[in-house]
């Protein structure tokens, strides 16, 4: 699993001076980063081995201003040419998960514009973070 600490702005907060729901999927997009940063060298957006192709987020519990919050990653799911990550937007100060989600990747060239079949070498660190 990684874990990836989350800095609450600003903009990110709604009328109601909590986390507006749109911010959750930028906080899944920087954990998605992180497993990047953690196993690929990425030096072009074109090195991005994947597409992002389905997003589901359940909301438990809002984030305030002044919660500390990470987002938890890992592999849930692998295929012939997806993956499914699952994550958790975790409070360790409150002990509580302020949202659980999954999101599905297709392994993709953007050079060749197509998708493929996973690879060994990324099925390995796919297998890695795996956990069910």
């Amino acid at each position: 699993m990684i874990s990836t600490k989350i800095q609450i702005r600003f903009n990110d907060l709604d009328p109601m001076k909590r986390v507006n729901n749109a911010s959750y999927s930028s906080y899944l997009e920087l954990a998605r980063l992180e497993f990047c940063n953690k196993y690929l060298k990425i030096e072009t957006l074109e090195d991005i081995p994947f597409v992002l192709a389905r997003v589901e987020i359940d909301l438990l519990s809002s984030i305030l201003p002044g919660d500390e919050i990470e987002v938890r990653i890992w592999v849930s799911r692998i295929g012939n040419s997806s993956w499914d990550f699952y994550y958790q937007v975790w409070n360790e100060k409150k002990q509580i998960t302020h949202a659980k989600a999954k999101t599905v990747q297709v392994y993709f060239d953007y050079r060749k514009g197509q998708k493929s079949a996973i690879p060994d070498t990324f099925k390995r660190f796919l297998e890695a973070e795996l956990y069910l």
